[in-house]
């Protein structure tokens, strides 16, 4: 019998791994991709719960946050500022609050913690992974993140 190899994203159910793989296979040798290298149609499934940081501009916003994404916070944040809503939302400071760290090591970093809530025990999975256009300077952020609700007993 033979066995068909399959790659991480047909079979990893995680979307953070899925997006660390995919991050990594667009990079090739180099030592960061940039966002004009993300082909939405490779990643559609993903594409959805992922969300993109301008860092261009000293006030970083959120380029894209994706439509599930969109549905999981109960808003679009697309525009907004990513500080801002670090500092008013303790669902965001959490799950995307960490995002400096990728700028300042250059690498993927990701997360996977929970936190408490007066809804419950909030259980997150989130990765922030660098681009930059010219090879340099980190001019954007990808990443994804989940999140669910448990009751606290």
């Amino acid at each position: 019998m033979t066995t068909t190899p399959t790659t991480p994203s047909q079979t990893e159910q995680r979307l953070t791994f899925r997006l660390l793989s995919y991050w990594n296979r667009i990079r090739g040798e180099r030592p960061l991709p940039c966002l004009s290298d993300v082909n939405i149609e490779e990643i559609k499934e993903l594409w959805y719960f992922s969300f993109t940081i301008d860092l261009r501009e000293p006030v970083h916003r959120f380029h894209y946050f994706g439509s599930s994404l969109s549905d999981i916070f109960q808003e679009d944040y697309t525009g907004r500022s990513v500080q801002e809503l670090v500092d008013e939302d303790v669902v965001v400071n959490n799950t995307i609050g960490f995002y400096e760290r990728a700028v300042v090591s250059r690498e993927p970093v990701m997360e996977a913690a929970s936190f408490v809530l007066d809804a419950g025990e909030v259980r997150y999975r989130s990765i922030i992974v660098p681009l930059s256009s010219d090879g340099q300077i980190i001019d954007f952020l990808m990443g994804t993140t989940n999140y669910k609700i448990f009751p606290v007993s």
